[in-house]
């Protein structure tokens, strides 16, 4: 077993005073700058064209990393941000729409798969102005994996097929866009509804490939499926929508499927099937693998980092920092506090047998 820090942070003021305050934050735990500064600057122009792809989509965000150099000293150019962003982990999600007749709230869950050491570890609620109030989980400080905003628009995403990136390891990039994380922030800043971050999102240039899942107060949801550039939307036909780690939309698309997704996705798409309770799902998500969606293989970058539960008409989630199986699950709303700044979190390595990783 191994203990590693999570953290919760408030941050309020313009994208510009917000920024700095990411910077206070992270002079106070100093052991994480490897993770958000390098040593070698970035090429100026990758910054520029980074920067110029941003602009249309978060044009508030230069404020932000401006703010945090300005407190930090430093040169944009040794942003980590930038390093991972011009062109990522496995991962569970659905949505069960909500139903009246029934007294049934729209509900989307999601596990997040990856390890802590590369992850923030740190779930945010921002109030920048002139942007909408949001919590979400941050990636390289001023990207988010997903999140839930004060209209009760929800996002999360998962890998299709291998991950996308620069760093070693990663697939390389087959067009030139931008991360999931930036298109999850955009949505989350300024978007209301499901079919607005939807006509964003295809509005981006996005390199890379994941299944990008939104819900609304309305009870409107899609995936947005995106492999090599290509987007895919699917709508729930039967009153749930889910995903895992291989293309669904695309039946095309070969060799991008694991064993162990296609478990995952069965295991969802018939508890979706047989309608069950909200509780019952959410029980789905903190069971262990195989039984259940929840994965403890943090050597081979396959470990559950947090659970999630949103509900959009409520504006409320249930956060568990890693697996819910050794972990507390917390409860905020949309632009709300959690009672720490800082908690323990337990990680318990185990490994699944050859079949996990087979191709199907």
């Amino acid at each position: 077993m191994q203990e590693m820090s999570a953290y919760f942070h408030e941050m309020k003021g313009t994208a510009y005073e917000v920024g700095k305050q990411q910077a206070v934050w992270l002079q106070e735990h100093p052991y994480l700058k490897k993770h958000y500064l390098q040593t070698e600057p970035v090429a100026k122009e990758a910054v520029n064209e980074t920067k110029q792809l941003l602009r249309p989509y978060l044009p508030q965000l230069e404020e932000e990393l401006a703010g945090f150099c300005e407190e930090l000293q430093i040169n944009e150019s040794h942003l980590t941000f930038f390093f991972s962003s011009h062109l990522q982990p496995g991962c569970s999600h659905c949505v069960r729409q909500g139903n009246k007749t029934d007294n049934q709230q729209t509900v989307m869950l999601r596990n997040y798969d990856f390890s802590p050491l590369f992850d923030d570890m740190r779930l945010v609620s921002t109030h920048v102005k002139g942007l909408a109030v949001h919590t979400g989980s941050s990636l390289i400080l001023f990207g988010r994996s997903d999140g839930m905003n004060e209209h009760g628009l929800s996002v999360t995403f998962s890998a299709c097929g291998p991950p996308i990136g620069n760093e070693p390891g990663l697939k390389p990039p087959a067009v030139a866009g931008l991360q999931v994380y930036h298109v999850i922030r955009a949505v989350l800043d300024s978007c209301e509804t499901v079919e607005e971050a939807a006509s964003l999102i295809q509005e981006m240039p996005v390199a890379s490939n994941v299944h990008l899942m939104l819900a609304d107060r309305q009870g409107d949801a899609a995936v947005i499926e995106m492999i090599d550039g290509q987007k895919m939307v699917r709508k729930p036909e039967h009153g749930y929508i889910a995903a895992t780690n291989h293309p669904v939309a695309d039946q095309t698309a070969k060799g991008l499927t694991k064993h162990h997704s296609v478990v995952r996705y069965n295991l969802l798409i018939q508890a979706l099937e047989e309608k069950r309770s909200s509780e019952s799902l959410a029980k789905l998500f903190q069971t262990e693998y195989p039984a259940g969606l929840t994965v403890h293989n943090y050597e081979e970058l396959f470990g559950t980092m947090r659970t999630v539960l949103f509900r959009p008409e409520e504006g409320t989630i249930d956060y568990c920092f890693g697996s819910s199986v050794y972990n507390p699950t917390y409860s905020l709303k949309a632009g709300g506090s959690l009672p720490f700044q800082e908690q323990k979190v337990q990680f318990h390595q185990k490994e699944y047998g050859p079949s996990f990783w087979k191709n199907v």
